[in-house]
């Protein structure tokens, strides 16, 4: 396996939230009150190729959720995304001569921007799906998928409308959660049907649209810039954020400051003081994962308290109830129990 092609599940690709960025700040959220989640500034967040680890759009998403008292912040924000999102990717999914190849594209190199999903297509006999599967080190929120969803649908009807085609190539939106209160607010957003509690948030396509020609091809200009994506994945080399956090998802109870600077041939003192350079030290890091973890797998269920406290490294179920009570304000039952009576009353 190339470098280029291995899996990238705990980083994004800072740019790609630039217009959820653009969007707190039109509604008065301070920009140091962004910068602060991010420990960067936004001159740092807009640097090319700039990548960094998956727990911070966790961080950003929440922090959008609390100050704009909007649960479908995501939705405002992803129809930002095609005016201001611009890398290789959405100019690549320009330029491509169907909308087949252009999703083909969107799977290829999707995750190296995201982090979250991998994209999948998926032919059966209802049509064409644009699957998005939950592969990264931490589960995307819902205003991370309605964002990204969102933003891909404007791409899709941006590029058929450059082409002079009046018909929409988006028959439904398949999305995971059970059904909001105002189903209706999703459906106006996406301008097409969206079927909830589904396996996998997706896009349906039209699949005589798939393959319709649109704009004129240009073979030169699609490799130019298919070769300047693979040359960006090859050189993207991993931060020391992004490394202190691989070693943490690997194995949040093992995780260890000294073994992780044996394993990378540095010296304590002067990885820490790196590290400090970017804003973070090793405990906040483990921390932020140790949350990140717990809230996932306490909203998924299946694992006893006991058995989540092991996997986060706490010696006792007592440490793990007043991480959670710092945490969440509540004990890991409490928790758990509110999440899936929301879901009920859903």
């Amino acid at each position: 396996m190339t470098k280029s092609d291995q899996p990238l599940p705990n980083a994004f690709y800072a740019p790609t939230l630039l217009p959820a960025i653009e969007e707190l700040l039109a509604r008065g959220v301070a920009r140091e009150t962004i910068e602060r989640v991010f420990h960067r500034s936004l001159f740092e967040l807009r640097t090319p190729f700039m990548r960094i680890p998956l727990f911070l759009s966790r961080r950003f998403w929440a922090l959008a959720l609390e100050q704009s008292a909007d649960p479908l912040i995501g939705l405002a924000a992803g129809r930002r995304f095609v005016s201001t999102a611009t890398n290789g990717l959405t100019y690549l999914f320009d330029v491509a001569a169907t909308l087949e190849s252009a999703c083909a594209y969107f799977v290829r190199f999707f995750p190296f921007f995201n982090g979250h999903y991998q994209a999948q297509i998926v032919r059966d006999e209802d049509g064409v799906e644009l699957r998005l599967l939950d592969c990264g080190s931490l589960k995307a929120s819902a205003p991370t998928t309605d964002y990204i969803l969102i933003g891909l649908c404007s791409m899709l009807r941006r590029k058929f409308l450059a082409s002079g085609l009046e018909r929409d190539p988006i028959l439904g939106v398949n999305l995971a959660w059970p059904t909001p209160a105002n189903p209706q607010d999703h459906e106006q957003a996406f301008r097409a049907p969206v079927h909830w509690r589904q396996p996998h948030p997706s896009l349906r396509l039209d699949p005589q649209l798939f393959v319709t020609a649109l704009t004129p091809g240009n073979h030169e200009l699609e490799q130019t810039l298919v070769d300047l994506l693979e040359q960006t994945r090859l050189n993207s080399e991993p931060t020391l954020l992004e490394q202190v956090s691989d070693h943490l998802i690997a194995d949040l109870a093992g995780a260890n400051w000294q073994q992780f600077c044996a394993d990378h041939h540095m010296l304590e003192r002067t990885a820490a003081r790196r590290l400090k350079a970017l804003g973070w030290s090793f405990s906040e890091l483990l921390d932020e994962y140790r949350r990140c973890q717990a809230e996932d797998l306490l909203q998924a269920g299946a694992l006893e308290l006991v058995e989540i406290s092991d996997r986060l490294g706490y010696g006792d179920v007592q440490s793990f109830n007043r991480a959670c009570l710092r945490w969440l304000g509540c004990a890991p039952g409490v928790y758990r129990a509110r999440w899936v009576r929301g879901l009920s009353d859903e």
